[in-house]
């Protein structure tokens, strides 16, 4: 699974590994025969068609969070390791997904609430992301009654309380995954049909407060490696960086209350060498353009504010020295996991989203201490020519835990968990792997 330590309960145990028991059974399966009955049945209603399934991100293509990313990276998966009818719906442009109307939340609509500058940043960011939910919701449920999928896989919170209704008001009849991306309290999201945990201390919490692990899974996000589009010298000119230039990477939201872009822009201006250079790559939030003034007070010509397509972050990724994820808490750090299996060292507080995916104490430095940052990049980049076997371990061992093709199988078959409430029995077939599920069969 995505985490080696030892977890004592035998139940969970048990739900870990799931996946990979079934996969051990699934070698001596008739490769013919592709049906699958639910144990005590002798028959079962069967579909010739593939499962369909709803991937719902509203702020995909309107910003880039780690929920907004993973979303995309489990639609980009899926559709090439799985037999799935995979379809996306987001609020913005994404390759192959149907963007959806909508009032983002960095909109000319939702942006006079940033006018109010009493109200806390976090709180007026809040709202734009609500308004943004429940514009988004009214404009699905055109696409769920059209096109009737058997699930329907959601992060967002109130989002998926939302579509829940949709399912009552409607009659219709799919299962919800809800994707817990870092809610501490189950009691918030243990009513959905399947819950999805990315991170063990989720899954740990959830089960202390009773939820069964019959309804929940643990399999973290994925990270499919992209082929590189422009070359390294190129995207490092294109980002204005000469080759004797030290780039400092954050892929985050601009914001000061979670992802503490105040304290990256205060610890690199600490270290006086022009030739150091902070590229911040993410999306504006309600209160960015006070973080572009403190940034331009600090660093002037040595920050870089960029907002570039996701399937465009990689080659940013492999164009910079070193990656920093700044903030204190993190249920899991996407980009943080993104940046290690690209290859960057990487700098990351010793949070639980660390600990999960990093897992190698080297890379972890106390980020609440000012001046500590600033000392570790000035130790990495004094030594970046020693560090080549440790990169590429972490690289080579964080692959491992989230690669696309592993994850996509595990996803998979908690899909059709969902779907037929029984164990999945699969057989892979070609390059996509058929699976079918209780009261499903696939077919072509």
């Amino acid at each position: 699974m995505t985490d080696s330590s030892p977890i004592k309960s035998s139940a969970r145990e048990a739900a870990i590994k799931r996946a990979e028991s079934a996969y051990a059974t699934r070698a001596s399966a008739p490769s013919a025969d592709l049906r699958a009955i639910p144990s005590g049945s002798e028959t079962a209603p069967l579909l010739d068609r593939p499962v369909k399934i709803a991937l719902v991100s509203c702020g995909l293509g309107n910003t880039t969070r780690g929920f907004e990313t993973s979303t995309a990276r489990w639609f980009e998966a899926l559709k090439q390791h799985t037999a799935l009818d995979v379809r996306l719906f987001c609020g913005g442009d994404y390759p192959g997904g149907k963007r959806l109307w909508n009032f983002p939340r960095n909109s000319i609509w939702t942006s006079p609430v940033n006018l109010f500058k009493f109200i806390p940043e976090e709180y007026r960011w809040q709202w734009t992301y609500g308004v943004e939910q429940v514009s988004f919701w009214s404009a699905l449920n055109f696409e769920l009654l059209a096109w009737r999928p058997d699930v329907v896989w959601v992060k967002d919170y109130p989002l998926a309380h939302l579509i829940k209704t949709s399912r009552i008001m409607f009659g219709l009849k799919f299962k919800m995954i809800f994707a817990n991306g870092g809610l501490p309290n189950p009691d918030t999201y243990k009513e959905f049909d399947f819950i999805q945990q990315i991170q063990k201390q989720g899954f740990e919490d959830a089960l202390a407060q009773g939820v069964s692990t019959e309804r929940m899974e643990l399999i973290t996000n994925c990270v499919p490696l992209r082929d590189q589009h422009i070359d390294r010298a190129t995207m490092r000119e294109t980002l204005g960086l000469e080759e004797s230039d030290y780039a400092v990477l954050c892929v985050a939201a601009w914001n000061r209350y979670h992802k503490r872009i105040d304290y990256l822009l205060e610890e690199v201006a600490r270290i006086k060498d022009p030739k150091v250079k902070l590229i911040l790559c993410g999306t504006p939030e309600v209160d960015t353009a006070s973080l572009k003034e403190q940034g331009k007070k600090l660093l002037g010509e040595r920050v870089k504010w960029l907002t570039v397509p996701i399937e465009e972050v990689p080659d940013v990724m492999r164009a910079c020295d070193v990656f920093v994820l700044p903030t204190l808490q993190e249920h899991l750090g996407n980009a943080l996991i993104e940046a290690a299996m690209y290859g960057l060292p990487v700098v990351t507080h010793p949070h639980g989203g660390a600990r999960f995916s990093i897992q190698d104490e080297f890379w972890m430095t106390d980020l609440s201490v000012e001046g500590n940052l600033t000392k570790r990049l000035e130790w990495l980049r004094n030594n970046a020519s020693q560090l080549t076997a440790k990169v590429a371990k972490l690289q080579s061992d964080v692959t491992s835990r989230f690669g696309a093709e592993v994850q996509s199988e595990k996803f998979a078959d908690m899909v059709y968990r969902t779907v037929g409430d029984q164990p999945l029995c699969i057989q892979p077939v070609s390059t996509k792997k058929a699976r079918t599920v209780p009261g499903v069969r696939q077919v072509g």
